[in-house]
């Protein structure tokens, strides 16, 4: 309501109201993504808020910088929204609240948008993606250890992790797995996967 009703007189009145807020197409609101308002009698009004879908964050100067769908950076907090992936092992050139992340290596940018867009889609919730020396990507997810190498289809991957992690819970009861995916491809669907805690290698 405070981010709403900026004091302009004329927002007493309804239709006033909400031409002001309808005419805007996006919210400047932390992890609103737009609002609407619709004017029910000249005395009442229904405000929809709509949330900011937020996939990612990284941690900048002490605090973790949440991003959205479009790489725009919506909220700082001292520890990242549950949840939400931490990216970690990447430069960016500008995190600023407010701001869309800026980096130089845009293949790096537009790999990882589609990787978190990835697990967005599926419903894995990855605690953190983790960039190494080489730009070689692993997930961590709860328990289980993904491998994405630093090349490839990593929406097909993801797109498949889903069904390959539950194939591998019901055949071996639970437990977690260490799950190399760095050469599946179309052609190649072949999984190699570990128990952790184990030398046993599972293959898929």
């Amino acid at each position: 309501k405070e981010k709403l009703f900026t004091g302009n007189k004329l927002d007493k009145y309804t239709y006033f109201f909400a031409w002001r807020i309808n005419r805007s197409s996006k919210s400047s609101i932390p992890f609103v993504e737009k609002t609407d308002v619709e004017v029910i009698d000249k005395n009442s009004v229904i405000i929809y808020v709509y949330g900011k879908s937020v996939l990612g964050c990284v941690e900048h100067m002490g605090k973790y910088m949440h991003f959205d769908r479009e790489g725009m950076v919506v909220e700082s907090a001292d520890a990242p929204l549950a949840g939400i992936p931490v990216v970690e092992g990447l430069e960016f050139d500008k995190v600023i609240q407010g701001e869309k992340l800026q980096m130089g290596n845009s293949t790096l940018y537009e790999n990882l948008m589609i990787i978190l867009k990835s697990l967005e889609k599926k419903s894995l919730s990855a605690d953190r993606i983790v960039y190494g020396i080489r730009n070689d990507i692993t997930l961590y997810l709860k328990g289980d250890v993904v491998l994405l190498g630093f090349e490839g289809n990593n929406d097909l991957r993801i797109n498949n992790l889903k069904n390959i992690l539950e194939a591998l819970k019901k055949e071996y009861n639970g437990g977690s797995f260490r799950v190399d995916l760095r050469k599946y491809s179309e052609e190649n669907t072949e999984v190699t996967a570990r128990l952790i805690g184990t030398d046993e290698n599972v293959q898929e």
